[in-house]
């Protein structure tokens, strides 16, 4: 299943704009988080897009209670990308 959350996280803002991201689950467990095109720095960005990783190989349930700390000098795309993840799988979860 994959969850994008171009839709669902509309009013998600990082510093320039929506972050929206994919998210891949398998097995109720997510196998990956991919952000999607955005207008954000790239520099800080690529800070930011970091912590996707801290959500693979959790299970959906444990992924969306995280409490994930954004990454000091992008705190405006971390914050986004960490709500995007968080909806993506409230939406997922709702569904299933």
């Amino acid at each position: 299943t994959v969850v994008n959350t171009t839709e669902i996280s509309k009013t998600v803002r990082g510093f320039k704009g929506a972050t929206p991201v994919e998210i891949y689950i398998k097995k109720n467990k997510i196998v990956k988080v991919e952000a999607l095109p955005n207008r954000e720095t790239p520099q800080y960005f690529a800070k930011a897009k970091v912590l996707l990783k801290q959500f693979e190989g959790k299970t959906v349930k444990k992924a969306a209670q995280m409490e994930v700390d954004g990454v000091s000098g992008a705190t405006y795309s971390s914050r986004a990308l960490i709500k995007n993840v968080q909806q993506g799988l409230n939406y997922y979860k709702s569904k299933k």
